[in-house]
């Protein structure tokens, strides 16, 4: 552990209160290298190496090895404000601080082996899209995986493989070192422009059978018999993780476009063809701005309800229709946010479509991250409909 502690930057907060106190007074300058992210496609190294000094991607890591195993609503205000100034950072910050967790789910020996890494950042990628073999020890790997987010910014990587002879068990997961991994330089897209989400291959790499765990007991919350079994905070349904700490990236980004909206609103003059020489006296913006309003409110209710869920689970095993619940909030949130951002998109002047102005980009980063497979609402909308009715989900991701 002692090697684990060392390799901490020592800037970091001690609390994960301290955490989001730093990253609240980031939110600016995110927002104005949001620009320079989306041109790079890729994290802006400035914002890598703030976030990191401010101890972000510790924020699920256990207190032994330094992280803070914080509060959900502490995870969630953190990332969300993250996507609040830049929508492509706070989404790779997820993708990493959520997979941060996944050595707690391991044996004692591959969590030390992967929490001794310094400045730790686990990307992943769990569409089974990928095949590994099994081999004495372990699994030989091999694979392309198309959805890499962030995996550039990484030292580790998580893909899901179906293993062969052990298909009756479903896919299973690899935990290899990105030394390991070829990431493509692809990804170029109409939104979410900044996130690195690059195809990754691996050709052929041995990873060890502690490194591995089944997709499904990720999904069911069976992990092996570790030091961290008695702590409930690591001992809850890997996926139900991965629902509740995807949703703040969504709400942050209807805050930012409300921030730019309001900022603008003020300054704006006559509204073309109409008779208001003032955009801000107009009543039919009136109604916009009060439905996104109400929009932005009901996703940071969702949020803390999501939040709730996930924390009521420490102390009890979830039921089928709580793991549902995760799936289908998470894609309610994404609806709420995005029509939040639509409403006020559509009530910008048409100079706000330029380039230049801050709101294009969370209208075409929200319409883009709704169109996540893990995200979108049908799939989860579905699955709560059919437990609700006495049947099982028929989905994978609850």
């Amino acid at each position: 552990m002692s090697a684990v502690l060392h390799s901490l930057a020592s800037p970091a907060p001690r609390t994960a209160e301290g955490v989001l106190a730093q990253v609240n007074a980031l939110v600016d300058r995110l927002r104005a290298r949001a620009p320079e992210t989306e041109l790079l496609r890729r994290m802006h190294p400035d914002n890598l190496r703030e976030l990191t000094e401010a101890g972000v991607f510790r924020l699920a890591m256990p207190s032994d090895v330094g992280g803070y195993q914080a509060d959900e609503d502490i995870v969630a205000e953190v990332l969300a404000q993250i996507s609040r100034g830049c929508p492509s950072t706070g989404w790779m910050c997820t993708i990493m601080v959520v997979s941060n967790l996944i050595p707690a789910l391991l044996t004692d020996e591959a969590a030390d082996d992967i929490y001794s890494t310094p400045n730790l950042r686990i990307t992943a990628a769990l569409a089974p899209t990928g095949r590994a073999m099994p081999v004495e020890g372990g699994y030989r790997v091999t694979g392309q995986w198309t959805w890499n987010t962030a995996g550039v910014h990484s030292n580790w990587f998580t893909p899901a493989c179906v293993v062969t002879g052990e298909e009756d068990s479903g896919p299973r997961a690899m935990l290899l070192p990105t030394t390991e991994v070829d990431h493509q330089d692809n990804w170029r897209a109409a939104g979410m422009a900044g996130t690195a989400t690059n195809i990754a291959t691996v050709t052929d790499v041995f990873v060890p059978a502690a490194r591995t765990i089944l997709m499904n007991d990720l999904a069911e919350g069976h992990y092996p018999t570790r030091r961290y079994s008695q702590l409930r905070y690591f001992d809850r349904p890997f996926v139900m993780y991965v629902n509740a700490g995807s949703a703040p990236a969504l709400l942050g980004m209807a805050r930012g476009a409300m921030d730019c909206f309001m900022q603008t609103l003020p300054t704006r003059g006559a509204i073309t063809f109409t008779a208001w020489s003032k955009a801000a006296d107009a009543p039919f913006l009136h109604h916009q701005l009060a439905k996104a309003q109400y929009d932005l409110e009901a996703a940071e209710m969702f949020t803390s309800r999501l939040n709730a869920l996930y924390r009521g689970v420490l102390d009890r095993r979830p039921t089928i229709v709580e793991r549902a619940q995760a799936r289908a909030y998470i894609g309610h949130i994404a609806s709420l946010s995005r029509a939040c951002v639509n409403q006020l998109f559509e009530a910008s002047s048409s100079s706000h479509t330029l380039l230049a102005a801050d709101i294009q980009r969370y209208f075409r980063d929200i319409n883009v991250l709704h169109q996540h497979a893990a995200i979108q609402p049908n799939t989860g909308d579905e699955a709560y409909g059919r437990v609700l009715a006495g049947l099982d989900p028929n989905c994978e991701i609850v």
